[in-house]
């Protein structure tokens, strides 16, 4: 006796009424704004000052971090 197993079922993409708006979707972020349209097409605007500015703030950041006095290795006594 042969038994089939059933076919998986085929997902279908419902598509939101939102999709569907002629107005562009956009995100803001620190340096960087992206614009998606509904056409698919995506623009970004960088703001390089921002950006720049994060930078050396991660960079003062990481220096800072680091430890005023070196650590001692001790060695083992034989």
């Amino acid at each position: 006796m042969i038994v089939k197993k059933p076919t998986a079922k085929k997902s279908v993409k419902k598509v939101k009424a939102e999709s569907l708006s002629l107005e562009p979707t956009v995100v803001v972020g620190s340096h960087l704004t992206v614009t998606t349209w509904p056409n698919g097409r995506t623009e970004l605007k960088w703001d390089d000052e921002a950006l720049l500015s994060e930078v050396r703030n991660a960079i003062l950041k990481h220096e800072s971090n680091i430890p005023a006095t070196a650590v001692k290795k001790t060695r083992k006594k034989n």
